[in-house]
């Protein structure tokens, strides 16, 4: 790569969103890491279809969860490629159970992926875009329900409803030599919402449908393209803000 090649690390990147999050940067030109915690063979198939289109990425294994993985994980790139100019935290993990039965280790364990992983990897590499004098992006990744709230997943919704207001105080505090946005989707046809929606079934996904203006799903290159939008410098006066990409649903 390049001395001027600007680098992208994708948390969660082998799937859904985070694998046309990282496409998408690639084909704007960084240097993309695409970062997974254990479908090692995923990540290489998107480091593959990466390069394949002409970009240039590499994966690379660590648990967001751990401070020291995250750690490990921003020093090796600054050393391979000398620096880090957009973060995009999108690794999340969501354990559904009703709240009168869900365990300490069902609510801490997707705090300590969803908002203690975004608290890790945001001070972590703040700090190295700091010493590098480097004038960076950071994306965090919440969801509508953060908002409004769903049955079974208090402790997806409020981990999500922590990022929002870690952005806003990361946005404040980062500034300004680091821009501090978060991106909340609505209901994007990915697997994981197929299944948690039930919207393989016609009459549960005419109802989501109604509720939404423009009629439709999102799709995950909706969201990699606002992605792309907030890491150009046509965004460089935008910070602390939350953009809800989910076509008019939930709107007031």
């Amino acid at each position: 790569m390049a001395e001027s090649t600007k680098v992208a690390i994708v948390t969660g990147g082998t799937r859904g969103l985070g694998r046309d999050i990282a496409k998408t940067l690639a084909a704007d030109g960084y240097y993309v890491v695409v970062n997974y915690r254990s479908s090692a063979v995923e990540a290489a198939q998107v480091v593959n279809e990466i390069v394949d289109l002409g970009g240039e990425a590499m994966s690379y294994q660590a648990d967001v969860s751990s401070r020291e993985a995250v750690l490990k994980l921003t020093n090796d790139i600054v050393e391979r490629a000398g620096r880090i100019d957009v973060l995009i935290n999108n690794a999340g993990l969501n354990i559904d159970r009703p709240f009168l039965e869900m365990t300490s280790e069902e609510w801490s364990s997707v705090m300590k992926v969803n908002l203690d992983g975004t608290f890790h990897c945001t001070q972590i590499v703040a700090n190295t875009m700091m010493k590098l004098g480097i004038h960076g992006s950071i994306l965090n990744m919440s969801a509508s329900t953060a908002l409004h709230g769903r049955e079974d997943g208090a402790n997806y919704c409020a981990s999500k409803a922590g990022v929002m207001a870690l952005t806003k105080c990361t946005a404040l505090e980062l500034a300004p030599q680091i821009r501090v946005n978060c991106i909340v989707p609505g209901f994007i046809e990915t697997q994981e919402v197929v299944d948690r929606f039930s919207l393989d079934d016609d009459a549960n996904k005419d109802k989501i449908l109604d509720s939404i203006p423009l009629r439709r799903l999102g799709q995950s290159q909706d969201i990699a393209n606002m992605v792309s939008f907030l890491c150009s410098d046509k965004a460089s006066y935008i910070t602390g803000q939350m953009f809800f990409v989910n076509g008019g649903n939930y709107m007031g």
